[in-house]
């Protein structure tokens, strides 16, 4: 593939990405995953997001203390011109962060796509200071919304890899004092509180490293 090809690509990514974040309806998603990050991370000191994308959670959160990760320099790119938080490229397979740097980590649909999800979970843990707080927000492919988007074949919901969301769960068990429930139902482009998997849209893997 042509380098600029490649770049036209990613620049096509990020504009997608956007205006999905600046629309009606991405709003009303941000907002609710940005509510809930807001109640789950409250005290926490030094707070990782990876897969940070565009920035979005650092942006609507300001009173937290963020450090977002991408493996996408477009991306960051994107997101420095929203916040003024710390943005680093980096690979959640491989962070680049010393041991106990954090006391919280979030990861917004970003796990399932990750190749190597075991690995990752493994570099939380390393970074996490014991006692410290992960919150694992998975596309949950049960629902209604999943499935009519994963048929549209331009949809990022085709690049996921992992679908298997209890084995995900009994992974992270293994590092962490964890559990997860279904979170934001998605009808059409109503958004709602709702916990049945045939309506919500993600699966939250909440836990406490041991």
């Amino acid at each position: 593939m042509g380098v600029k090809i490649l770049l036209s690509r990613r620049t096509s990514d990020v504009k997608k990405f956007v205006k999905f974040c600046e629309g009606d309806f991405g709003r009303k998603v941000l907002r609710r995953e940005a509510h809930y990050l807001r109640n789950e991370l409250r005290g926490r000191k030094m707070i990782l997001d990876i897969g940070c994308g565009i920035g979005s959670f650092e942006e609507m959160l300001p009173e937290l203390n963020i450090t977002g990760l991408d493996s996408s320099e477009e991306m960051l790119e994107e997101a420095r011109r929203r916040s003024d938080k710390k943005f680093v490229l980096g690979d959640a397979e491989d962070l680049d962060f010393p041991d106990r740097s954090f006391d919280a980590v979030f990861m917004v649909t970003t796990l399932e796509f990750v190749e190597n999800y075991e690995k990752a979970i493994d570099e939380v843990a390393r970074v996490l200071v014991p006692g410290g707080k992960l919150v694992v927000m998975t596309l949950n492919p049960e629902s209604k919304y999943f499935k009519d988007h994963v048929q549209n074949e331009d949809s990022y919901f085709r690049k996921i890899k992992h679908t298997n969301l209890k084995e995900i769960e009994r992974c992270i068990q293994k590092l962490f004092v964890a559990s997860g429930e279904y979170f934001l139902g998605i009808q059409g482009v109503d958004v709602f509180d709702n916990n049945d998997k045939s309506l919500a849209a993600l699966y939250i893997i909440k836990g406490i490293k041991a």
